[in-house]
Protein backbone atom coordinates (compact mmCIF):
# COMPACT_ATOMS: atom_id res chain seq x y z
CA UNK A 1 0.00 0.00 0.00
CA UNK A 2 2.87 2.36 0.63
CA UNK A 3 3.95 1.89 -3.02
CA UNK A 4 0.63 3.05 -4.33
CA UNK A 5 0.70 6.14 -2.05
CA UNK A 6 4.18 7.06 -3.23
CA UNK A 7 3.25 6.82 -6.92
CA UNK A 8 0.00 8.65 -6.37
CA UNK A 9 1.69 11.51 -4.52
CA UNK A 10 4.37 11.92 -7.21
CA UNK A 11 1.80 12.06 -10.00
CA UNK A 12 -0.38 14.55 -8.14
CA UNK A 13 2.47 17.12 -7.60
CA UNK A 14 1.78 20.18 -9.80
CA UNK A 15 4.38 21.14 -12.38
CA UNK A 16 5.64 24.77 -11.97
CA UNK A 17 6.35 26.70 -15.18
CA UNK A 18 7.70 30.28 -15.17
CA UNK A 19 5.53 32.75 -17.04
CA UNK A 20 8.20 35.26 -18.13
CA UNK A 21 11.93 35.72 -17.74
CA UNK A 22 12.44 38.32 -15.05
CA UNK A 23 15.40 40.45 -14.07
CA UNK A 24 14.70 40.84 -10.38
CA UNK A 25 11.13 41.81 -11.12
CA UNK A 26 12.08 44.59 -13.57
CA UNK A 27 10.68 42.89 -16.70
CA UNK A 28 6.95 42.78 -17.36
CA UNK A 29 5.41 39.56 -18.59
CA UNK A 30 4.06 41.24 -21.71
CA UNK A 31 6.00 40.96 -24.97
CA UNK A 32 5.18 44.49 -26.21
CA UNK A 33 6.65 46.17 -23.08
CA UNK A 34 10.39 46.85 -22.91
CA UNK A 35 12.79 46.34 -20.05
CA UNK A 36 12.66 48.94 -17.32
CA UNK A 37 15.86 50.87 -16.75
CA UNK A 38 16.96 53.55 -14.31
CA UNK A 39 15.90 57.10 -15.10
CA UNK A 40 18.59 59.05 -16.92
CA UNK A 41 18.90 62.38 -15.16
CA UNK A 42 20.95 64.53 -17.51
CA UNK A 43 20.40 67.76 -15.58
CA UNK A 44 22.38 66.48 -12.57
CA UNK A 45 26.08 67.36 -12.45
CA UNK A 46 28.69 64.71 -13.13
CA UNK A 47 30.07 65.02 -9.59
CA UNK A 48 26.80 63.69 -8.20
CA UNK A 49 26.50 61.00 -10.86
CA UNK A 50 29.92 59.55 -10.00
CA UNK A 51 30.00 56.83 -7.36
CA UNK A 52 30.77 57.80 -3.78
CA UNK A 53 34.02 55.79 -3.60
CA UNK A 54 35.30 57.42 -6.79
CA UNK A 55 34.50 60.88 -5.40
CA UNK A 56 36.33 60.02 -2.14
CA UNK A 57 39.34 58.88 -4.21
CA UNK A 58 39.30 62.14 -6.19
CA UNK A 59 39.09 64.11 -2.93
CA UNK A 60 42.10 62.20 -1.58
CA UNK A 61 44.06 62.97 -4.74
CA UNK A 62 43.15 66.66 -4.52
CA UNK A 63 44.13 66.76 -0.84
CA UNK A 64 47.46 65.09 -1.61
CA UNK A 65 48.10 67.62 -4.38
CA UNK A 66 47.27 70.51 -2.05
CA UNK A 67 49.59 69.25 0.68
CA UNK A 68 52.40 68.78 -1.86
CA UNK A 69 51.87 72.32 -3.20
CA UNK A 70 51.80 73.67 0.35
CA UNK A 71 55.09 71.90 1.16
CA UNK A 72 56.70 73.38 -1.95
CA UNK A 73 55.38 76.82 -1.06
CA UNK A 74 56.60 76.51 2.53
CA UNK A 75 60.05 75.39 1.35
CA UNK A 76 60.24 78.35 -1.01
CA UNK A 77 59.14 80.76 1.74
CA UNK A 78 61.67 79.29 4.19
CA UNK A 79 64.47 79.73 1.65
CA UNK A 80 63.37 83.33 1.05
CA UNK A 81 63.25 84.04 4.80
CA UNK A 82 66.72 82.53 5.23
CA UNK A 83 68.14 84.75 2.48
CA UNK A 84 66.52 87.84 4.00
CA UNK A 85 67.94 86.95 7.43
CA UNK A 86 71.44 86.56 5.96
CA UNK A 87 71.19 89.95 4.23
CA UNK A 88 69.95 91.64 7.42
CA UNK A 89 72.73 90.08 9.47
CA UNK A 90 75.34 91.22 6.96
CA UNK A 91 73.98 94.80 7.02
CA UNK A 92 73.99 94.80 10.82
CA UNK A 93 77.63 93.64 10.86
CA UNK A 94 78.61 96.39 8.41
CA UNK A 95 76.77 99.01 10.47
CA UNK A 96 78.39 97.78 13.69
CA UNK A 97 81.84 97.82 12.08
CA UNK A 98 81.32 101.37 10.85
CA UNK A 99 80.08 102.50 14.28
CA UNK A 100 83.10 100.96 15.99
CA UNK A 101 85.41 102.62 13.46
CA UNK A 102 83.85 106.02 14.12
CA UNK A 103 84.15 105.40 17.85
CA UNK A 104 87.83 104.46 17.48
CA UNK A 105 88.52 107.59 15.43
CA UNK A 106 86.76 109.73 18.03
CA UNK A 107 88.63 108.08 20.91
CA UNK A 108 92.00 108.38 19.16
CA UNK A 109 91.30 112.06 18.48
CA UNK A 110 90.57 112.61 22.17
CA UNK A 111 93.71 110.69 23.11
CA UNK A 112 95.81 112.78 20.72
CA UNK A 113 94.30 115.91 22.20
CA UNK A 114 95.21 114.77 25.73
CA UNK A 115 98.73 113.88 24.68
CA UNK A 116 99.23 117.27 23.02
CA UNK A 117 97.96 118.95 26.17
CA UNK A 118 100.42 116.95 28.29
CA UNK A 119 103.26 117.73 25.94
CA UNK A 120 102.46 121.39 26.28
CA UNK A 121 102.86 121.16 30.09
CA UNK A 122 106.21 119.46 29.92
CA UNK A 123 109.33 121.50 30.77
CA UNK A 124 111.33 119.88 28.01
CA UNK A 125 109.10 121.26 25.28
CA UNK A 126 108.15 124.60 26.85
CA UNK A 127 111.45 124.87 28.53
Amino acid sequence: MSETNATASSSSTPLVVSVAASKNGRTPGKAHKGDKTAVKRTYISNSIKTPYEKRREQDKQKEAMKTFEKELKDDKQAEHDRKVAVIKERRERVAEKQRMEEMRAKMSAKKLQRMKKRQGRSKKING
